[in-house]
């Protein structure tokens, strides 16, 4: 199964995909200079430069997670103390979150603190399939290679007057014939291919694709009636192009020797074929599927670690993480199966970079002392009150936070029992005006009503 692109990705992914052509240009760049110019060679070395340019997000992401994880204890204590309270009374769901939020700050982090990297993360990934996918919009060397093909074909075929109309659904019906698709819709409901569509679209021919374009393969089925062969009434505008002397014309002479070296693996394979059963490429998809399955392990390892609980009780894990690490491995070989070689053997080496990362962050994070992690940050959160002229009263950022949530409880009527140590949050009846007020105005916010509550004794 092939995908066919525009010429380069346009909208939200564009910027990302500029960035990593110019860095796949770059490589081709060098190892044509070094005397091998060969695409699979520069998926893999893209796909190393990519790893390590993305390895802050990396870390920071595991960070993140080891920290929640350490953390969730006392955040679902918390829950679990306000579970029965009622959520109508504003007091309580107010102390509620001012306790959750120092538990935050307290190891300095927020609900959506692996949320950015994870979102940048997706971005570079999708853009990065688009830019294996279409190569020669990002290589300009790679290009040219297509153009002598491209350019004689849009010269005798597409201004040709019998041609002019159909040479598009001629290619469309030629591509699905060789079992290619297109995925991008504009180019899929494009009346007329320009040439860096056509391009687009040379750009994903197998090697057996190459032999029938340059042959002029007519396709033929059985009449179910008679039992003999006769021309494919589903391909029948290339058909007729194939046969037509427009079409001898532009492929005469053509020599694709360059492109199929460049796109060679081993000598012996393309990286626009699928993985054959037969051949030793089926080991791409075999290897995706377990490089991936021990990739998902390793990371979900750190999250475990951050747990005490979890590390004894299996079942304290998400159900939905556990399928993910049994499905996503799965899924991974089975679109291997499918996809050109190249685009396994881009998962293949970036699941591999991705293990010896992971062994190495899991080593740094096993270092990772919490209690430094909470002492700079509360230092961090004073020096931040100071400097907003906030003075802490017996309230630091931990006060609450270090406080072991096991035993805080609600009763039935709201209110803390005595199990509770922390410094009573009061509120005088000028405060509680003022955020009926703001309230009624729309001018309140969860952080100006955990002020409020915080520096009440300070003010009485």
């Amino acid at each position: 199964m092939n995908f066919i692109f525009l010429s380069q990705v346009s909208g939200i992914l564009r910027p990302f995909a500029f960035v990593m052509g110019k860095i796949l240009d770059l490589i081709y760049r060098l190892v044509d200079v070094m005397g091998i110019p060969n695409i699979a060679l520069c998926i893999v070395l893209f796909t190393i430069v990519i790893k390590m340019i993305t390895l802050p997000l990396t870390i920071k992401q595991q960070r993140t997670a080891k920290v929640s994880a350490k953390m969730q204890p006392e955040i679902q204590a918390i829950q679990e103390k306000y579970k029965n309270a009622d959520r109508s009374n504003r007091d309580v769901m107010m102390r509620m979150t001012e306790e959750q939020q120092a538990v935050y700050r307290k190891y300095g982090t927020s609900p959506f603190g692996g949320c950015l990297p994870l979102i940048l993360m997706f971005f570079i990934i999708f853009a990065l399939y688009r830019v294996i996918y279409a190569i020669p919009a990002y290589v300009p060397q790679v290009k040219e290679m297509y153009k002598p093909v491209s350019e004689a074909f849009m010269e005798e075929v597409s201004q040709s007057d019998e041609f002019k109309d159909t040479y598009t659904v001629a290619l469309k019906e030629f591509l699905a014939a060789e079992g290619g698709s297109i995925r991008d819709r504009k180019t899929r409901n494009s009346k007329y291919w320009n040439e860096n569509q056509v391009i687009d679209a040379m750009s994903v021919f197998s090697t057996t694709a190459w032999d029938d374009f340059l042959s002029g393969k007519i396709f033929y089925t059985t009449d179910k009636y008679s039992g003999e062969e006769i021309e494919d009434s589903k391909r029948k505008n290339w058909n007729e192009l194939a046969k037509s002397e427009e079409f001898k014309k532009a492929v005469a002479g053509q020599d694709v020797k360059e492109l199929l070296k460049v796109n060679n693996l081993f000598n012996k394979y393309s990286i626009l074929d699928t993985p054959n059963w037969k051949s030793i490429m089926i080991l791409i998809p075999i290897l995706a599927a377990l490089l991936q399955y021990l990739q998902t392990k390793l990371s979900m390892a750190v999250q475990k670690s951050g747990d005490e609980k979890k590390k004894t009780d299996p079942s304290a894990m998400g159900s939905s993480m556990e399928s993910m690490m049994k499905v996503m491995p799965i899924m991974s070989g089975i679109f291997c199966l499918f996809f050109p070689i190249g685009i396994g053997l881009y998962w293949v080496i970036n699941s591999a970079v991705s293990i010896l990362q992971q062994i190495v962050i899991n080593k740094q994070l096993d270092k990772l002392s919490i209690d430094d992690i909470v002492a700079a940050n509360e230092e961090k959160e004073n020096d931040r009150k100071k400097k907003m002229g906030i003075i802490a009263q017996g309230s630091e950022t931990s006060s609450i936070a270090k406080k072991s949530t096991k035993t805080i409880t609600v009763d039935k009527d709201n209110k803390s029992s005595d199990n509770d140590k922390r410094p009573a949050m009061k509120v005088s009846d000028a405060k509680k005006e003022e955020l009926k007020k703001n309230a009624a105005e729309g001018k309140s916010n969860i952080s100006a009503i955990a002020n409020l509550y915080r520096n009440d004794d300070k003010e009485e």
